[in-house]
């Protein structure tokens, strides 16, 4: 009954204008969401009909390079639904740049997306791809304004990530409050990871410390002031947490070592630390680590997890 409720709701609600996507709240959300997730929520025909309107941008994030899968349910979600194949692209910006040549690579991919057609974008960026995603918004509010619909955000590191902190020398060293294997594996994992850093590979990861995010993000919503109130009523920030035991060995490790000196989180990211108060919705999903909602299995859990995440955006952006 609630699920029926949610979609009348949304039919009777005002007609909007073609350039508006009224906001939905985060627990209107949330509810289609888990709806969703239990095979109970029944897409309406408009809202498919209505969900062809407009092109859909998934943006990944960091490490994409080796990940296979990426999105690859998602797609298949949005296809299934009646979305044409050439109306979905993937940006995958490179996890060896950082700064200006990284920005103008996701600047370059965004502006190529919006020459395939007049169609308003629907973004979907998951981790590094939805910090990346948020600050090309907020750098190119014109553009936002004229050809953006929504931006998903998916537990993205705007706080930055303890495990960023703990690779390049700057978080909490190891020691009782971990399990000895999960210290090992934080351990191992951090230095081969400085490997990589040392050979001029994942410079991106530099940005993704705590320090260094929460001072990116206080300048740029400073300089970026007169994009706040056109970038923030169309940003939804999905943030998520799962306990360490529900996830797989290297996530738990991960999730172990932040717990233990930071707080809840998804295995990457704490999950305070996956919004930006006051700047857009703050939508809070549960049970899900981070790969859960965008990555095919191994690297996440739960196929209906990754439907579920994009019936519910296509119920915010195509309702009728």
């Amino acid at each position: 009954m609630l699920w029926t409720l949610l979609v009348l709701a949304a039919w009777i609600s005002p007609t909007r204008d073609a350039a508006v996507v009224p906001p939905v709240s985060p627990e209107t959300f949330r509810c289609w969401f888990e709806a969703a997730r239990q095979g109970k929520l029944d897409i309406p025909e408009a809202v498919r009909r209505d969900a062809r309107r407009y092109r859909y941008v998934f943006v990944e994030g960091f490490w994409n390079e080796r990940m296979h899968g990426y999105f690859s349910r998602n797609i298949q979600e949005l296809r299934a639904l009646g979305v044409p194949l050439d109306a979905i692209h993937m940006i995958s910006p490179s996890s060896h740049q950082a700064g200006e040549s990284h920005a103008a690579a996701v600047r370059d991919a965004f502006q190529a997306v919006a020459a395939h057609g007049r169609e308003r974008l629907v973004v979907i960026a998951h981790s590094r791809g939805a910090c990346d995603a948020l600050a090309f918004a907020l750098s190119e509010s014109d553009f936002v304004r004229d050809r953006v619909a929504a931006l998903f955000l998916v537990q993205g590191p705007f706080g930055g990530t303890g495990i960023a902190d703990y690779v390049t020398g700057d978080g909490p060293p190891t020691d009782r409050s971990m399990p000895p294997r999960h210290r090992a594996v934080v351990r191992l994992l951090a230095w081969f990871q400085n490997l990589r850093l040392a050979a001029g590979s994942h410079a991106g990861l530099h940005e993704m410390t705590r320090q260094a995010s929460r001072d990116y993000w206080t300048l740029a919503r400073r300089q970026q002031a007169a994009a706040l109130p056109i970038v923030g009523p169309k940003t939804y920030f999905i943030t998520t947490e799962s306990r360490a035991p529900r996830l797989r060995p290297v996530r738990r490790a991960f999730a172990t070592y932040l717990t233990a000196y930071f707080g809840p989180n998804d295995g990457v990211v704490v999950r305070d630390d996956q919004s930006l108060p006051g700047l857009g919705a703050i939508v809070r999903l549960h049970d899900a680590g981070h790969n859960d909602l965008t990555h095919h299995f191994p690297a996440g859990r739960r196929g209906r997890t990754r439907a579920a995440l994009i019936d519910a955006i296509l119920m915010t952006v195509a309702r009728p």
